[in-house]
């Protein structure tokens, strides 16, 4: 598996995306793109025929390894077209629209597939999304991958270690996101924060990548329910209040493209077309549930104007500003955005029959909202990718003769002051407009299964059921089942 290089006007584009960067200093946040964690994720996977994904996970531990990792395929399609769409976008003409025909509409995909792998110390290992990876100790250790024809395709990788087969990801065409759980090999969650990784977004047939590393959450503690790891700041660390991207304006001329050969902006002027991609921190893969999440999204240019739009998403989001009803004439003449997410509304149904708009993982204020068994969490952290796509005139030709030039960034930690840390606050069960650091910020709790039974202390609430435990200070969870590792070769 090659990764190619960039056209070399792109190259001159890092020296941009580094100058944005200085903007504002990345701050040291519980979630990171730069350390290892126990949890890593990529938000932005894509195998849909036009682009994949190189995947790449790193042991930075001198032991062995576990991984349980994740897809999550959040996909919409439009019911009679075919084509790709965005289940929440509703500006019309926007990328995420479907084509005005009758009865069609976008039906989101949602689903998910996971998989276990096994790593050595220092080992990195390296697969593509369409077609995974199937280790063969035969193949000479320093050959290349081979394809095994089929649907759909497979590589069959080289390899000294046992590693592990790694599936094609779930229902192709594929967009949606990746998380894989450092685990001990009973498959239990383990703070050992020994893994990170990388992804290449790659246009198939053309010498464009993008890339991002993905975004790790360290653990602190072991945590205290099986399959249900906490982000908290005290099992693992916390999401962070709010995130920030950097980047070009929409539909503003590319500045690197027209210096280094203003002959291929003649017509067009380079414009840039900016995607967005959120996921939520909270997941519940035992029972497929994506978590819905409203946000804040507030833009602000150079010249200090400022936008802002507020939306509600389900699962994951990939949209640009087009999406949102923001136009390059909107803000006359800017070239850079500054764009911050702040997740917004009182709280998200994490259990329950119901919710205040009929679906089981809706908003609610408090857990009656939520309906039998209801368990009314606070709304869910968010993280963010930025990728941005520069055109030239070529790349805009009907039908384009080359592929625009693309790249990706991480976004950043950003503290709102509600806490004076860049971890989100927990909000106290049953109360969830007081914050709290750790449980005895929080008068009295209530039982996650026996919901009705008041609680200070798992105790309480194990004694009813051992699987049972006590909610006070509540905040981001991840529950995923926690069986033995199981490497299929």
């Amino acid at each position: 598996m090659r990764v190619q290089k960039r056209s070399p006007w792109l190259n001159g584009l890092g020296v941009v995306l580094a100058a944005m960067a200085l903007c504002g200093a990345r701050a040291e946040a519980g979630v990171s793109s730069d350390k290892p964690g126990s949890i890593v994720i990529w938000p932005k996977v894509i195998a849909d025929g036009t682009r994949d994904t190189l995947i790449t996970l790193t042991n930075t531990r001198n032991e062995q390894a576990y991984a349980h990792c994740e897809y999550t395929q959040a996909l919409g399609l439009c019911s009679i077209t075919g084509d790709f769409c965005d289940p929440q976008a509703t500006v019309p003409g926007s990328p995420g629209i479907c084509s005005p025909v009758t009865g069609n509409v976008c039906e989101s995909q949602w689903r998910t597939a996971d998989f276990d792998v096994v790593l050595t110390r220092q080992q990195p290992t390296i697969w593509r999304v369409s077609t995974g990876r199937i280790f063969d100790p035969f193949l000479a250790a320093d050959g290349a991958c081979t394809d095994i024809p089929g649907v759909p395709l497979r590589q069959s990788c080289p390899g000294l270690f046992l590693v592990g087969q790694v599936p094609p990801a779930t229902d192709q065409p594929f967009r949606g996101e990746l998380r894989c759980f450092q685990v001990a090999p009973d498959g239990s969650p383990l703070p050992a924060n020994g893994l990170k990784g990388e992804a290449t977004i790659e246009t198939l047939g053309s010498t464009q990548i993008s890339e991002y590393n993905s975004i790790n959450v360290e653990g602190n503690t072991a945590p205290t329910q099986a399959g249900l790891v906490r982000l908290n700041d005290i099992e693992y660390s916390a999401c962070p209040e709010a995130v920030e991207v950097t980047h070009y304006a929409q539909g503003a001329d590319d500045l690197v493209a027209a210096s280094i050969d203003p002959a291929v902006c003649t017509g067009s002027g380079c414009p840039v077309e900016t995607e967005i991609t959120l996921v939520p921190c909270r997941a519940d893969y035992i029972n497929e549930v994506g978590a819905s999440f409203s946000t804040n999204i507030l833009y602000t240019n150079e010249f200090e104007q400022t936008l802002s739009a507020d939306n509600p998403f389900d699962c994951w989001a990939n949209f640009d500003l087009r999406d949102l009803g923001f136009a390059s004439a909107a803000f006359s003449g800017s070239t850079f955005q500054r764009t911050r997410i702040i997740p917004s509304g009182s709280g998200l149904c994490i259990s329950g029959s119901t919710s205040l708009n009929g679906s089981p993982n809706g908003p609610c204020a408090d857990d009656a909202d939520c309906g039998t068994g209801g368990v009314c969490g606070p709304v869910t952290g968010i993280l963010a990718i930025v990728e941005e796509f520069h055109n030239t005139d070529a790349s805009l030709t009907t039908p384009p003769t080359v592929a625009p030039g693309t790249d990706a960034a991480n976004g950043y930690s950003v503290d709102l002051g509600v806490a004076n840390a860049l971890g989100r606050p927990g909000h106290c069960r049953g109360d969830l407009t007081q914050t709290c650091q750790v449980d005895g910020d929080c008068p009295a709790g209530f039982c996650r299964i026996n919901t009705t039974t008041a609680c200070t202390t798992d105790t309480a609430c194990t004694a009813l059921d051992p699987a049972d435990f006590c909610d006070r200070c509540m905040n981001d969870e991840i529950s995923f089942e926690a069986g033995p590792i199981v490497v299929q070769q």
